[in-house]
């Protein structure tokens, strides 16, 4: 019997060929079902000889490399120029991107003759074609900015800030092919000790190697942009360059004043139709409506001293122009902002640290059913400065509410989350107390018994600063 599996097994038995003839398929199913293995592995010999493992003929093909992915297309250059009455051509696309290079083909097997060996024999297999390189990205459209004095003159201009187009992808390298046996079957007689045996062998082709798998090809590039400055508000003939924001040391804040600027934009669509017929630029433009110049300074009146602060803020005017400080440690600051001409002061009144905000523990849990409560106790004594919020998920063990009271070491499932409501959290200085028995939770699971579990996620707020804790209680109520 010859088997191609991972491994060739041979039994011959000439005493009992006619019971092997009959059970011989039967048998083979039952032990590989049985032991749990693929045919590819499983090991059955009826007659009790040593299963040999297959020699290969020949040397395998090497596989073959992949190809080489292609190089991402160039940026299109960002540009500025004015429309006047005379006409203007802008090329400021991106590249197209680099193609991918062709993956190799697989190499041939070298092949042999076995000659009738004392065992089993693999032809060898052709090597596997190598996959494709993905072609390149294309490169992005340039942006311009088009200064004017005549809306009328933007259909002078003329832009292709389109993207590149991506790379196409390698083309696969073939697979080549196995080898073939120069003789399938024959016989093998050997006589220990004047006792003759005669064993059956067989060849079996080698496999030939896969064909490798075509690259893909790369995205195509994004589109460019259009700022537009109507030099009746821009108050020059070019602008300033922005300095919005800037980064400072806590410790080191005075009231030696920081200066900001940003020029303002405006988001507007239509950009298509504003400039000359075939124009390709993205239809989503900024336009230019005006700039802010500040002065900034810091007046410390905090009871944490300044020296003992540390990290670093971010001190900033946003796009709408308005000021902003945003901290860039877990020191928190809040302040009262003031302004005089084009001076910015901003007092610093009080600081809180982050894990201050959220120095949160479990209280006691008392009742059952609508009288069940849990408190929540903020250790660090900030709940005068703190918004404070409170988020639960309610668990009661599998069984838990019906006649019969399932395992305590069940699952536990979900029977209430939601967003505690603030009529049912009072609080005294530092002490919150829930009253969680007044959710709509069904009564069968907030009784006496049941073991549960509960989540309570704290939202701590400090002058646009958040923080959360996760506290968890879970016992029998």
């Amino acid at each position: 019997v010859s088997i191609k599996t991972g491994l060739l097994l041979f039994c011959y038995c000439p005493m009992h060929l006619k019971f092997l003839q009959t059970s011989l398929p039967l048998t083979l199913t039952a032990l590989v079902l049985s032991a749990g293995l693929p045919f590819s592995t499983a090991i059955f010999n009826p007659c009790g000889s040593v299963a040999q493992a297959a020699r290969t003929s020949g040397i395998d093909g090497s596989n073959g490399s992949s190809g080489a992915n292609g190089e991402t297309g160039r940026n299109g250059r960002d540009t500025t120029v004015e429309a006047t009455e005379q006409p203007v051509e802008l090329d400021i696309s991106g590249a197209s991107g680099g193609s991918g290079s062709s993956g190799e083909n697989g190499e041939r097997a070298n092949c042999d003759n076995h000659n009738r060996p004392d065992t089993h024999v693999e032809a060898a297999d052709g090597g596997d074609g190598g996959s494709g390189g993905n072609g390149g990205s294309g490169g992005n459209g340039g942006n311009v900015t088009v200064y004017y004095q005549n809306r009328d003159y933007l259909r002078n201009v003329y832009v292709n800030a389109a993207g590149g187009e991506g790379g196409q992808g390698g083309y696969s390298g073939n697979g080549s092919q196995g080898c073939n046996c120069s003789e399938y079957n024959w016989s093998v007689t050997t006589c220990p000790d004047g006792n003759c045996t005669t064993n059956n062998f067989s060849c079996t082709d080698g496999d030939d190697g896969d064909d490798g798998s075509h690259g893909s090809r790369g995205a195509s590039g994004q589109t460019g942009k259009a700022r537009l400055v109507d030099q009746s508000i821009a108050q020059g003939d070019r602008l300033q360059a922005d300095n919005p924001k800037v980064e400072s040391a806590i410790a080191s804040l005075s009231t030696t004043p920081i200066s900001l600027s940003r020029n303002l934009w405006e988001i507007r669509t239509g950009a298509q139709a504003l400039f000359a017929n075939d124009s390709v630029i993205d239809d989503e433009y900024e336009a230019y409506t005006g700039r802010v110049e500040k002065q900034v300074q810091f007046v410390w009146e905090a009871t944490r001293p300044q020296s003992a602060a540390s990290g670093e803020v971010e001190i900033a005017l946003n796009e709408q122009g308005e000021f902003q400080v945003t901290s860039l440690s877990d020191l928190w600051i809040d302040g009262e902002l003031s302004e005089s001409e084009n001076l910015l002061t901003y007092r610093i009144k009080s600081t809180l640290l982050e894990s201050e905000a959220a120095q949160l523990s479990l209280g006691r849990r008392d009742g059952q059913g609508q009288q069940l409560k849990l408190n929540v106790i903020d250790n660090a004594g900030t709940s005068d400065l703190v918004g404070t919020s409170f988020h639960v998920r309610y668990q009661v063990s599998e069984g838990d509410g019906n006649a019969f009271r399932g395992n305590r070491d069940s699952r536990f499932i979900t029977r209430y989350e939601a967003d505690i409501p603030s009529e049912l959290i009072s609080q005294n200085y530092n002490l919150f107390t829930l009253a969680l028995g007044q959710l709509p939770i069904d009564s069968q699971y907030v009784r006496a018994g049941n073991q549960a579990k509960m989540e309570i996620t704290v939202t701590r707020t400090y002058a646009g600063n958040t923080a959360t804790k996760v506290l968890r209680w879970d016992g029998e109520l």
